[in-house]
Parts: structure tokens; C-alpha cells; sequence
């Protein structure tokens, strides 16, 4: 019945879900690298600690992202299979992460402050973020999808 339901939905969308379920399962190993890099860290003072950590988990999650979105969401593509090319996709895999968090965050402190959000209120804090969050998906997808992964199907053929 599942995959009655799945083969329903059109082949773009199918790999939006995709490229959102390895955005999910980042969450899960930005935050288990951050437990991993506090207690790597320990050494440091506590804040110090906890930016380390923080940003382990952010290069370790984006990394795992990378990986999973050229195999689960975009394997269907033909890529450049070399070193450089491959390198290449890496590099604007992390800026497109970095144009993704921008906005996010940048969403974020527009509606919290546009809002006069305080801070206790929970409801509008989150909301911010998650509007952010989604925000920041929907552009990290076009540019995967049109840049990072872009099909070279096409261009092989228009080359020969």
C-alpha cells in the first residue's frame, strides 16, 4: 500500500521527500557528533567546548548529507566521476549549506524581530524557526538540484 502510495507521487517530488528524510537524519548526526565533540573537547573551557562541538557536528552532519544525498537522492544522475569533479561537488555542497543556513537564520531574525518576539514566547520563537528551516530547505534544494547534482546526462550528449 506504501509504495502504491509512493509510485503515485511524481519523480520530482519523490526526491524532495528524499532530499528531506537525509535532511532529517543530519539533525540526528549533527547532534550525536556534538555529544561526541563535548566529551572530545573536555579539555576546553565550556564555552569553547561547545562551539567546538557544535561545529563538529555541523561539518560531520553537512559531510553525511553530501554522501547520502549523492547516493539516495540524486544517485540517479550522472555525475563527473573524478577526484576534482567530486571535490568540486563537495565545495558547493557546503557553500549551497552555507546559502541554506543564511537564510535560515537570516528568516529568523527577521520574524523575531519584525515580531517583537520576547523570550518567553516559545510559540513565536519556534515558529521563526521553523519557517527558517523551511525556507532554508526549499532554496538548498534548488541549488542541489540545479547546481551541486545537476543531470550531465544532457551535457555529455550535447558534447558529442
Amino acid at each position: 500500500m506504501i509504495r502504491a502510495l509512493w509510485e503515485r507521487i511524481p519523480p520530482e517530488r519523490q526526491r524532495f521527500v528524499r532530499f528531506a528524510i537525509v535532511g532529517a537524519s543530519g539533525v540526528v548526526v549533527n547532534l550525536a557528533f556534538m555529544a561526541l565533540g563535548r566529551g572530545l573537547f573536555a579539555e576546553l573551557g565550556e564555552s569553547q567546548r561547545n562551539f567546538a562541538a557544535s561545529a563538529l557536528g555541523l561539518v560531520v552532519s553537512i559531510f553525511s548529507n553530501f554522501l547520502l544525498n549523492s547516493v539516495w537522492t540524486f544517485g540517479d544522475r550522472q555525475r563527473g566521476g573524478r577526484r576534482r569533479e567530486i571535490a568540486a561537488r563537495v565545495v558547493a555542497y557546503y557553500l549551497g549549506s552555507a546559502v541554506a543556513a543564511g537564510i535560515q537564520y537570516g528568516t529568523f531574525a527577521l520574524v523575531y524581530l519584525g515580531a517583537s518576539l520576547g523570550p518567553d514566547d516559545v510559540i513565536g520563537i519556534y515558529g521563526a524557526q521553523l519557517l527558517g528551516i523551511a525556507l532554508g530547505t526549499v532554496v538548498n534544494y534548488v541549488i542541489n538540484n540545479k547546481v551541486v547534482f545537476r543531470d550531465r546526462s544532457n551535457e555529455a550528449r550535447e558534447n558529442t
